[in-house]
């Protein structure tokens, strides 16, 4: 018999779309994650696509690297920091900040002339890092936002829809960075005017956010510690942030289930890019095509993640509910069907690989990547205490990122420069097959305690 909570959980996408406060949160992330992929767009360009330059591993691992570690460094202190600050200010001031960040950057690149080496790149590198950094307090805050805008019952439908939104919306700022070098041509002076129009965004965002009250986001208790003693609380406040979430079986299982999806999948994504710039293409011009049909087919598919799970779910749900036993529930059986997917991919792919392959491929791991997301976000927002969400959203974010740049290192080691290997597909196939059983068996170990207690 269904609940009332039930009936709003699977009400769909206009009940969500209805929250007036949802809308505005909604529309900061779109705009913000428009500007991010215009700036990253830009910088790929730049740096990765130069006609000047050839892609190697080690350098797609390492660029690739750049743009999440200030995410694992920073997720910490933006935990701490969302639990004390006001969340409409963080991204209210963080977009400002990144306003000024990408000008710079767009500055460098224009004087550069198109030879990044030397002090100009050091000085590159330094303001790049800053803008991801500044980036990591808005992406923590905005999930650390999500359920003030809307009922809990409503956290599976929100969480499959912004994230995804979210992703859809910098693949078209990274879709507009490539039209704009395929207008003007490839150049620094092209690629500086992209990274200006990112900086354009940033401050639209900015100027959204200021529709949201102040307070509407949270944290609903805040302690009048200043900053300073905040970040020095800070290896306390992560300490009690993971004892809370380790302690709460269902937001710890999906945080260990997403580390290791990013990892196979970081692997991945840096073979993609070697694909696309040497075993794939002949030039750098073609290569950004190549990079940007699967950018765009992976877009897609975390857009069907979005309209499928809340249907998928509730089914799943139901699905053998009358078998004895432990049962899990259906987001976490959705789960493991999107890794067993993800795992017949990366079998695929040790067949062969072309174009059409890698781009039908790239829809497929997209939307098995944003059911992995969709449901780790939804267990950590509901399983977890709100005077603790921001922290637990530091925790998971440090995971989530921490699994890439261990995948990076790993690839620069083992990817050859062309981007394919045989063996390669299959490590990272049998990969997501072991964390599906793993999954499975914790999920499984989950329920058992609740059927033990029925009986």
């Amino acid at each position: 018999m269904s609940t009332p909570d039930d009936d709003r959980a699977r009400a769909g996408f206009t009940e969500v779309l209805r929250q007036a406060p949802y809308r505005r949160l909604l529309a900061v992330r779109m705009s913000s994650q428009l500007g991010d992929g215009a700036f990253q767009a830009g910088l790929a360009s730049y740096i990765l696509f130069s006609p000047t330059e050839t892609a190697t591993a080690p350098l797609v691992a390492g660029a690739l690297s750049a743009t999440v570690l200030p995410f694992t460094l920073v997720g910490p202190f933006a935990g701490v920091l969302l639990d004390r600050w006001s969340r409409q200010r963080v991204l209210l001031l963080s977009n400002l900040a990144r306003v000024v960040l990408a000008a710079a950057v767009a500055g460098l690149v224009l004087a550069s002339g198109g030879e990044f080496d030397g002090p100009l790149l050091v000085g590159l590198y330094g303001l790049v890092l800053g803008a991801l950094t500044v980036n990591r307090f808005i992406l923590a805050g905005l999930g650390a936002s999500l359920p003030k805008t809307l009922d809990r019952p409503l956290l599976v439908t929100a969480n499959a829809i912004t994230p995804t939104i979210g992703t859809g919306a910098f693949g078209i700022g990274f879709g507009i960075g490539f039209g704009i070098r395929l207008l003007l041509g490839a150049g620094a002076g092209t690629d500086a005017l992209v990274i200006t129009a990112a900086a354009v965004l940033f401050g639209t965002s900015s100027l959204l956010a200021l529709r949201i009250p102040r307070g509407a986001l949270g944290p609903d208790e805040r302690t009048d510690a200043s900053a300073t003693r905040a970040v020095a609380a800070v290896l306390a406040g992560l300490r009690e942030g993971a004892v809370h979430v380790w302690r709460r079986t269902a937001p710890r299982n999906a945080i260990g289930v997403i580390g290791a999806h990013r990892f196979a999948y970081g692997i991945s994504v840096i073979a993609t890019f070697l694909l696309a710039r040497g075993y794939l293409a002949d030039d750098a011009e073609s290569g950004l095509g190549v990079l940007a049909l699967a950018g765009g087919a992976a877009a897609t598919g975390a857009v069907l993640a979005a309209v499928l799970t809340p249907t998928v779910v509730p089914r799943l749900d139901r699905w053998r509910s009358d078998r004895p036993g432990p049962r899990m529930v259906g987001l976490d059986r959705w789960v493991t069907l999107a890794l067993l997917v993800a795992f017949a991919v990366e079998m695929l792919y040790t067949l062969g690989v072309a174009v059409w392959s890698l781009t039908v491929g790239a829809l497929v791991l997209g939307l098995a990547g944003q059911v992995v997301k969709i449901a780790t976000d939804t267990h950590v927002q509901r399983g977890v205490d709100e005077s603790f969400r921001g922290r637990a959203f530091a925790l998971y974010d440090v995971v989530f990122n921490a699994a890439f740049i261990l995948a990076a290192a790993l690839g620069a080691l083992i990817i050859p420069d062309d981007g394919y290997s045989r063996p390669l597909y299959a490590f990272i196939a049998l990969l997501y097959l072991a964390v599906a059983a793993a999954y499975v068996r914790a999920s499984r170990r989950a329920a058992r305690p609740a059927v033990e207690r029925v009986r």
